[in-house]
């Protein structure tokens, strides 16, 4: 699978300002899934090991690991674009855009679960380790998308299996 490029959001002229719209679009994103119709649980597991999750958290799980990957697993930008969001969205609550800031409390919920990731994989300061925590993020990413297509998990694992092996192997 090749990386698509990332298209500019205009108007967002800083790398923070990018951060914080990059985790309010995925926060929008999770919460139209979390209230579409469909099951109660979902299952963020496989068919023989299935792990059953409320819908809720599975998709902030699945927009969480789209919100490292964006914010390229940094644990520092991920912990200051949960602080922008969270600031923002109490700016906006007073005013007549109240439902942008459940977008933006969201958004920082992604953050700071995003950054517990990090901090879990021992990536904080490690940075093999956070190049492993991505190429999972993005195996795991794109299984949820596709990984009903035939193809798709078998050339996904190898995928993964030939990024853990680049990394180990660097010096």
């Amino acid at each position: 699978m090749t990386d698509l490029p990332k298209p500019e959001l205009p108007g967002h002229r800083t790398q923070a300002d990018r951060d914080a719209a990059n985790a309010w679009l995925n926060a929008r994103n999770c919460l139209l899934q979390e209230d579409a119709p469909g099951h109660a649980e979902l299952n963020v597991g496989t068919e023989r090991e299935p792990r059953m999750l409320p819908r809720s958290e599975a998709w902030q799980h699945n927009y969480a690991m789209w919100v490292l990957m964006d914010l390229d697993g940094d644990h520092a930008r991920l912990k200051a674009t949960a602080a922008r969001c969270r600031e923002d969205a109490a700016r906006k609550r007073p005013r007549k855009m109240r439902w942008r800031s459940r977008d933006l409390a969201r958004a920082a919920d992604l953050c700071e679960q995003a950054a517990r990731m990090v901090e879990d994989a021992g990536a904080v300061h490690d940075d093999k380790a956070r190049r492993r925590l991505l190429a999972g993020c993005k195996r795991e990413t794109t299984m949820i998308a596709i990984g009903v297509l035939p193809t798709v998990a078998e050339s996904t694992a190898e995928d993964y299996q030939r990024a853990l092996r680049e990394i180990d192997e660097e010096r």
